[in-house]
């Protein structure tokens, strides 16, 4: 079930939308929320339609470590949805607000306010096994969505180089200094250490091809909808649209749907990256010396993500209080370490 006590900001929430209903049900099991930004996302139906409805709580607009959000680049994030529709890319159609502005604003009995986003429901499943088909498919989506956007007239939205989240995580970790560490974990760290460094030296060489800039959308495994026949119906995200560069985007992608099991699996196959790659046709958009900076990115994406480093600073805290002879913290960078050679062998 859904709590309860959130039904009146949901139903405030339809309101500022100015739609008259008669009935207001919300799914069960339907709330999602997302990293720390603690969004609310719920099905609702309005009158028998179904909808789903993102309400955005006013400290997400704030610096993070990726990317700074903004009612402002939120506006832009909606218009460039509505671009990519009209141009017969399936992403979720959102409901217009009475007013001109894309999204509401509404205040909870705490005072807490809230941004809310409505959209007209899309069914689908979700594809996190994946196969050269749905490779393919992300390739070939992938390539419309930036050629697209190198035609949008209203380009606005920051630039974000998720180099400079690596290399802000990268003085993180080196500064964490803990005086009871085993001398051959203290290594295994320090090598994974220079090891990601070395990877964040490479991306800073770059050329005009590789940072080509595009507008890119999150299209990771929850955030794309296929029909039974495995073709794509729907894109429903909006919240990390945003400009980078060909390269990055595409080092993403293929952390994404080289997977051949569960989104938790390090299993990968180069098959998949390259299904991906050709249906991308990046043979007419990248060089032979932009095959470093893929590589490194992609290591960078699975080995040195945020995840990565929350899960590395638990870890060396929890190394600090209370050493023991089987390390957890090394073998995590072990399991780190095998996944980054399996990443990087996809584009070998």
């Amino acid at each position: 079930m859904y709590p309860k006590n959130d039904y009146p900001l949901i139903e405030q929430a339809v309101n500022s939308f100015g739609l008259v209903f008669h009935s207001l049900k919300v799914a069960p099991n339907s709330l999602t929320t997302h990293g720390k930004h603690d969004d609310k996302h719920y099905k609702i139906s309005i009158d028998g339609l179904f909808y789903s409805i993102r309400l955005l709580p006013e400290k997400r607009y704030a610096e993070s470590t990726l990317s700074r959000s903004t009612p402002d680049l939120l506006t832009e994030q909606l218009r460039y949805t509505d671009y990519l529709r009209a141009h017969d890319i399936p992403f979720m159609k959102r409901v217009q607000p009475i007013h001109e502005e894309l999204f509401t604003t509404i205040q909870d009995s705490t005072g807490q306010k809230w941004t809310c986003c409505l959209f007209h429901w899309m069914d689908g499943h979700h594809v996190t096994a994946n196969t050269m088909h749905s490779a393919a498919q992300i390739g070939t989506l992938a390539r419309q969505v930036h050629d697209l956007s190198r035609n949008y007239q209203a380009f606005h939205f920051p630039y974000v180089d998720h180099t400079i989240a690596y290399q802000r995580w990268f003085h993180d970790l080196q500064e964490l200094s803990f005086s009871s560490m085993q001398e051959s974990v203290q290594d295994s760290f320090q090598e994974y250490l220079s090891l990601a460094h070395q990877y964040i030296d490479v991306t800073k060489h770059r050329n005009h091809f590789s940072t080509q800039p595009v507008i890119s959308t999150d299209l990771n495994s929850l955030n794309v909808l296929w029909n039974p026949n495995q073709q794509i119906v729907g894109i429903v995200d909006h919240e990390h649209i945003g400009a980078t560069d060909r390269v990055q985007d595409l080092a993403w992608l293929i952390k994404w749907y080289a997977r051949t099991e569960s989104i938790e699996s390090h299993d990968v196959s180069g098959r998949l990256a390259k299904s991906l790659l050709a249906h991308y046709n990046s043979p007419t958009m990248l060089v032979p010396k932009d095959d470093p900076r893929l590589a490194s990115l992609l290591w960078l994406s699975g080995c040195f993500n945020l995840h990565f480093v929350e899960r590395t600073k638990q870890l060396l805290q929890e190394t600090e209080q209370h050493p023991v002879q089987d390390n957890p913290l090394q073998l995590h960078l072990e399991t780190y370490r095998l996944r980054g050679e399996r990443l990087t062998g996809l584009v070998s």
